[in-house]
């Protein structure tokens, strides 16, 4: 979960630069002036608008659109990589030098002492957030474009958020990134071309990204790249993918005070073969969450968990990882939740007959549990219930996805009250999460869909096998919640229904507008 925004009235006096410029003193219509706030209370007002909702506010008079322009420029995206010019490149007229000279204008304008302060999220990417991590080619950067970005970039003091991709790695870089420590920078995600060497200055505050992409073409980066903390007593969450595990792992088991704050750790599976595995652990004295996913560049990943003192992470309550390296971490510790899958692929679910000896491992005090399976056997709900007594939440396959581009937002739809059920007895969760396919496209027929998907588990419940899985199908979650009354003497649960379903999109170069799409063939064409 993101930090609260903070209030934009009480930024410092730099913030507020261009609403304290001169101004022409026209006269204000007295219908207007009554209604006029402060520009402090109207900055606190505005603060959490989305920028699309910005347009009609500064149509309501001049001094609106005054206050209102500069927020406009809360939330930038920059592409200083030659492939993104050839991407976008609709005039074969137009020159690479061209578009080099305009993004070095664009720069120097955002950085200008008048609105500088007013970008507080930066986006240096070589394509719109969702897209740049299903390329698969090499990035180049437009060396003088990324080299001016470095060096404007400590000029954006309210910078809240950095999003960083394959920037040059030498001396410019490394002291942009240390001078970054005299802001208030919660959030970076760094990503280093594998060619990088040298000691990186981290200035996040709270969460740090490090080398996300899964794309198979990245290379690993070489052991002379190193991560240095600014702040290891503040952070809070970190992730990394295949390519950035064994340089974190390596940073957290060096860091000599270690990391008191971080409560959330999401790596590749490459962690539990790092050597520094333990000494990592052993860092973070109050981990309560830890997320292992997997890979097609992971390589092999050793079967057992190597060797873990029972005082390491003693505060562990939450697991997401692979189902055999589950017990390890739940011996000891008092673990409330467990996501036993590693992948949203549909080849990465379990056979039933694996997870009852797993799951009579992990202890009475699990009240979430997720999984990925091809049948939900008879023997399978019956460990459950034997194992988990404080169950309130149980999911089957919810996390499976058909694989579309771009960023994932989900949706919700209700069903009619009338369209209530009753749970199979022998099952008493407060909450039942199945993912599916369903049929049908209007509200009325997912929800008629839905119904039936619940009605018929676990028996008629399959929705891994090959002959029922359609790669271009949207894939559904129904949930099924309980409303607290029984379905007379046979003890069988009645609840409610809701469909989960995901809209993918990208956003545009464009101010970010957003481009839905269902399959990448569309995706590449709208984009464009």
């Amino acid at each position: 979960m993101s930090p609260p925004t903070p209030s934009l009235g009480r930024k410092s006096s730099a913030f507020r630069a261009f609403w304290k410029k001169p101004r022409s003193r026209s006269p204000i219509p007295h219908e207007i002036s009554d209604i006029l706030l402060p520009v402090e209370l109207w900055l606190d007002v505005l603060a959490g608008v989305p920028e699309h909702a910005l347009e009609p506010v500064s149509r309501v008079c001049k001094r609106l659109r005054w206050i209102v322009l500069p927020l406009y420029f809360r939330s930038q995206q920059v592409f200083p990589f030659q492939e993104t010019f050839a991407f976008r490149r609709l005039n074969m007229g137009v020159e690479l030098a061209g578009y080099q000279d305009r993004s070095l204008k664009r720069l120097d304008f955002l950085s200008s002492d008048q609105l500088s302060a007013a970008v507080r999220e930066l986006f240096v990417s070589p394509y719109p957030p969702g897209y740049n991590r299903r390329h698969r080619i090499e990035h180049r950067p437009v060396e003088d474009v990324m080299e001016r970005l470095l060096v404007v970039l400590p000029k954006f003091t309210n910078l809240t958020k950095l999003v960083l991709h394959l920037p040059l790695c030498n001396a410019t870089l490394f002291a942009s990134l240390k001078s970054l420590r005299l802001y208030r920078l919660d959030y970076l995600e760094l990503e280093m071309h594998p060619t990088s060497r040298g000691d990186v200055p981290i200035p996040a505050r709270k969460e740090f990204l490090f080398n996300r992409s899964t794309s198979p073409i990245q290379l690993f980066p070489p052991v002379g790249l190193s991560l240095i903390f600014l702040f290891p007593e503040s952070i809070e969450h970190m992730v990394a993918g295949p390519t950035g595990t064994d340089t974190l792992t390596r940073a957290l088991a060096r860091h000599p005070t270690g990391f008191p704050s971080l409560h959330s750790l999401d790596l590749s599976l490459r962690f539990v073969a790092s050597p520094q595995f333990a000494a990592a652990l052993a860092t973070c004295p109050n981990l309560s969450s830890l997320r292992l996913r997997s890979s097609a560049i992971d390589g092999l990943i050793p079967s057992f968990l190597p060797p873990l003192l029972s005082t390491a992470v003693p505060y562990l309550t939450s697991y997401h990882g692979p189902a055999h390296f589950a017990p390890a971490f739940a011996r000891g510790r008092r673990l409330r939740g467990a996501r036993l899958w590693t992948s949203h692929g549909v080849s990465a679910v379990s056979a039933p007959s694996l997870l009852p000896p797993t799951l009579l491992q992990l202890g009475e005090t699990i009240e979430s549990l997720e999984l990925g399976v091809t049948v939900v056997s008879d023997s399978l709900l019956n460990a459950i219930r034997d194992a988990f007594p404080l169950l309130a939440s149980l999911s089957f396959n919810a996390h499976l996805d058909a694989f579309h581009p771009g960023t994932l937002e989900r949706h919700t739809l209700h069903a009619p009250l009338e369209a209530r059920v009753t749970l199979p007895r022998g099952l008493r969760p407060h909450t039942l999460r199945l993912g599916a396919q369903l049929g049908g496209n209007s509200h009325a027929e997912l929800c008629a869909a839905a119904r039936e998907t619940v009605q018929g588990f676990p028996a008629a419940y399959d929705p891994t096998s090959w002959r029922r899985w359609i790669v271009d199908r949207p894939w559904y979650v129904v949930e099924w919640t309980h409303d607290g009354k029984d379905a007379g003497s046979s003890g069988s649960l009645e609840g409610a229904l809701r469909i989960e379903y995901g809209e993918h999109y990208f956003k545009s170069f464009e101010r970010g507008s957003r481009i839905s799409a269902r399959t990448v063939d569309e995706a590449i064409l709208r984009i464009s």
